[in-house]
């Protein structure tokens, strides 16, 4: 059955590779060290932690479905595998438009490093806010919600402060 609108273009793979893709590129931001790292390593480390993601996403998605199915995917599920993996790559490279700004001195590279953490850590509460919200929670348990559910990417930035960077 198709369900029309927002519900059928964000779907729950989407949604999972949008918020996977966040996560790893999040730990990667997280893991440079802003006193050494130039605005080109950093924008080239989260545009290449995005591709890694894809490609690995693609990967496994085509693995499991051989498992599951005892086949190969067919092409209707390679459209489907990479329309899902776009919005992973799409939601992990956001970050990397903040150091694409340093890189053209429109911001310093400490304000790119600390706008992309917290972005990163926006797009999981949105992602967490819209299932909630998708799940029928109320607007308060889907604050409530989304808040505890972003809290790992919270610990990921700030495990970062804990190792002096």
């Amino acid at each position: 059955m198709r369900v029309p609108g927002a519900a059928r273009f964000l779907t729950a793979a989407r949604a999972s590779h949008a918020v996977y893709g966040s996560i790893v590129v999040l730990a990667v931001v997280t893991g440079l060290d802003e006193a050494s790292a130039t605005p080109r390593e950093a924008f080239v480390a989260t545009i290449g932690a995005a591709i890694a993601v894809v490609l690995a996403e693609i990967y496994a998605d085509m693995i499991g479905t051989t498992i599951h199915e005892r086949r190969p995917p067919n092409r209707a599920e390679w459209h489907e595998f990479v329309i899902d993996v776009a919005f992973g790559f799409g939601a992990a490279c956001i970050p990397a438009a903040f150091f694409l700004l340093a890189l053209s001195d429109a911001i310093s590279v400490g304000d790119a490093f600390t706008v992309a953490e917290w972005t990163g850590v926006g797009v999981l509460w949105v992602y967490a806010l819209v299932a909630s919200r998708a799940a029928g929670l109320g607007i308060v348990r889907a604050l409530m919600w989304a808040a505890g559910l972003t809290s790992c990417g919270i610990g990921i930035v700030e495990l970062k402060k804990l190792g002096g960077h």
